[in-house]
């Protein structure tokens, strides 16, 4: 219950360890060539993906510094996820729909803003008995007895403000705000009103030339309320309310409100240092949330609590040789999660445990060729999890130990600063769900493709995405997941 599905602002860790079900839609419009090309990212020289604070970490206060030209940009893209092979509460099929705004400006020498504005459209089909946007983010969930379709409207947007105050020191601070109502059109139709804002606050230090820190915090605030009002039927709401897989409350009434209340904190410390033809970048955050889940708003009753807690080192290093058109690249990650609930009525028995263990190494290389205008990269990425999802009330206790590989391969052919044909291909083998609730060896193919076309200070670029999730696993080897997303985006630069 912490965030719902429509929701793309989460933490560092949690963006990893949520479960990959489906794909996703296409890439957002500051992803757009590496997404094309494979998801590369490692080695692979871009201009929304270079090694320093703002595109390895966020952090506003280097806005200023990273800033090239100014643009604007209107995105439109379409998504849809179907397929069997999914967790018991995931829709059968999902559409995704949006249109984006985004813009980057400079205001002065020592100040630049950037942010965007994104309206979107989701439509949970076909979900079974869940009544909430994703009831796979903690063990608190709602259900009834039906099955229909959940919409969820509204918009997106984040804001990012940087000014330097001297040579060697900059500040930012920036906003991201989300708010979304999802209806369900079947009965019990409740109605369920999402809320979310996080500020993002930096600092930037350069003791050296070649030598950068960084500093970042990030308060964050959740609010989500589900209201069941009398059904148009005449009958009563019947719910159930579960606290893990193995306790649940049947409630009836005609009308009825859950409240939950979400606070959190990211601490992160960054560090670079970039020479000529080597950059090293690192990342360590510290990430504290917890959640409280309430009943009826007049007299409010607590019936459960999560907590979060999220430890996070990620690693980054290029190197360019001098006399070759190449670049190496070598990433790491090590996070530990730990996420735990109880019921308040029962404070002194532990309801449920979640801690995740990543341990991750990566390795890449992207090459120019010049005369035949073409550009290649590869990436492979050796993911090492431990992960265990303890539910004391189900007296379910899962727990599996397994290695992630990612192969990713782009190409891109470029002429004359006009035009550009890319693509690419992901293989993923044993997607990680945190809460082990889909067959550990599911295996996913990603194909993209796209195209870009300069004309004068106009951009229009496109990109094409199918994904296919797999798994040779007993009772489920008939069952797949396939998505198919789009998106075309027009950009007006400014110099």
């Amino acid at each position: 219950m912490r965030r719902n599905a429509i929701s793309r602002a989460a933490g560092l860790a949690a963006a990893l360890c949520t479960a990959i079900v489906g794909t996703g839609p296409a890439a957002r419009s500051d992803e757009i060539r590496t997404s094309t090309m494979g998801n590369c990212s490692i080695a692979l020289p871009d201009r929304d993906n270079q090694l320093n604070p703002y595109d390895f970490g966020r952090n506003p206060a280097y806005l200023i510094s990273d800033f090239e030209d100014a643009w604007v940009r209107l995105a439109f893209s379409l998504s849809e996820d179907q397929g069997g092979l999914k967790r018991p509460y995931d829709p059968q099929l999902q559409n995704d729909a949006r249109a984006t705004f985004q813009g980057r400006k400079r205001l002065s020498d020592r100040q630049a803003t950037a942010g965007f504005f994104r309206y979107e459209r989701l439509w949970q089909r076909e979900q079974r008995y869940s009544l909430e946007g994703d009831p796979y983010n903690d063990p608190f969930y709602l259900t009834d007895r039906t099955t229909g379709d959940l919409k969820h409207w509204g918009p997106v947007m984040a804001v990012d403000y940087s000014l330097r105050l001297g040579d060697r020191a900059a500040i930012g601070a920036g906003l991201d705000y989300e708010i979304s109502t999802g209806l369900k059109d079947y009965y019990t139709r409740p109605e369920i009103v999402h809320n979310y804002a996080r500020g993002n606050f930096g600092l930037i230090l350069q003791p050296r030339r070649a030598w950068l820190v960084g500093f970042i915090v990030r308060p964050e605030r959740l609010q989500n309320r589900t209201n069941f009002d009398k059904a148009d039927e005449g009958y009563d709401n019947i719910i159930y309310r579960y606290s893990g897989d193995g306790i649940y409350e049947i409630r009836s009434f005609s009308s009825y409100t859950l409240k939950e209340l979400g606070h959190g904190t990211e601490l992160a410390v960054q560090n670079f240092v970039m020479t000529g033809r080597l950059g090293i970048g690192a990342a360590l955050s510290y990430r504290y949330a917890d959640n409280s889940i309430r009943y009826n708003i007049t007299t409010p009753e607590e019936v459960g609590y999560w907590q979060d807690e999220t430890v996070d080192f990620r690693l980054l290093a290029r190197y360019t040789p001098r006399s070759f058109p190449i670049v190496f690249g070598l990433s790491g990650r090590t996070m530990n999660q730990d996420g735990w609930a109880k019921r308040p009525r029962f404070d002194r028995v532990l309801l449920y445990d979640n801690p995740i263990r990543l341990r991750s190494i990566g390795a890449g290389a992207s090459w120019h060729v010049a005369p035949a205008k073409l550009t290649v990269a590869a990436d492979y990425v050796l993911n090492s999890y431990d992960i265990e999802a303890n539910d004391y009330g189900a007296n379910a206790f899962r727990e599996q130990e397994f290695v992630q590989n990612i192969g990713r391969l782009g190409v891109e052919y470029a002429a004359y600063d006009v035009y550009a044909v890319r693509a690419g291909v992901e293989v993923t083998d044993y997607l990680a769900d945190r809460w082990l609730k889909l067959p550990v060896n599911t295996d996913r193919y990603r194909f993209s493709a796209g195209a870009s076309y300069q004309m004068h200070w106009w951009r229009v670029e496109a990109e094409l995405l199918y994904a296919r999730n797999t798994t040779e696993a007993s009772g489920y080897e008939d069952l797949q997941r396939r998505n198919l997303s789009g998106i075309v985006w027009f950009t007006r630069l400014e110099r």
